[in-house]
């Protein structure tokens, strides 16, 4: 009832979504990513010792193996030395935007999706970063769609209607952010 629910009155409102990505950013067996300096351990790297699917108890397990290696490389490579890097943050998109792009995502990146979907969602978001510029949740919802684009069956978390089947052999793919612009721009034209 603090969230303003009664469940005596009304049903609560559930909304489907995959709580971490399967995936992540790819990184060695030291969590360095190809990002000099930057590592990533747990449910935000791709590590490879997953398949398609992720268990909450191999995550767990994961990030406390992978945490405590890149902790330790992390260590080594700060007595290194070296430059620091210092990062600006981008700036994020305003509320209504933020909501356009959330809804958008939903519809046509959601549990079920198809190429028709993905396309106009990529539209989307090609108009967003006109008006906005390159922001991260823009960045981060491109990068989304391209993969998402290039998967043409249905594998672990990710569904296309448009292809419902599995391909015999599962391929690890990488989306980098070179690869997504002029795939996205080019399925929104």
């Amino acid at each position: 009832m603090r969230g303003g629910v009664d469940p005596r009155r009304a049903m609560i409102p559930v909304t489907p979504a995959v709580h971490y990505h399967m995936g992540g950013v790819a990184t060695d067996l030291d969590g360095q990513t190809s990002l000099p300096g930057l590592f990533a351990a747990g449910e935000c790297a791709g590590t490879g010792v997953h398949g398609a699917n992720r268990l909450a108890s191999n995550s767990l397990l994961e990030a406390a193996v992978f945490g405590a290696r890149a902790g330790r490389a992390a260590a080594r490579a700060v007595t290194i030395g070296g430059e620091p890097v210092s990062l600006q943050p981008l700036p994020d998109l305003p509320e209504a935007a933020l909501q356009s792009l959330r809804k958008a995502m939903s519809r046509d990146a959601g549990v079920i999706r198809d190429a028709a979907g993905l396309t106009r969602l990529a539209g989307e978001i090609a108009v967003l970063e006109d008006r906005h510029g390159p922001c991260p949740t823009l960045i981060a919802a491109r990068l989304i769609v391209t993969a998402a684009l290039a998967r043409e069956e249905s594998r672990g978390g990710h569904f296309r209607a448009d292809f419902p089947a599995a391909d015999a052999v599962g391929v690890r793919a990488f989306v980098t952010l070179e690869s997504a612009d002029p795939a996205v721009r080019h399925a929104a034209e």
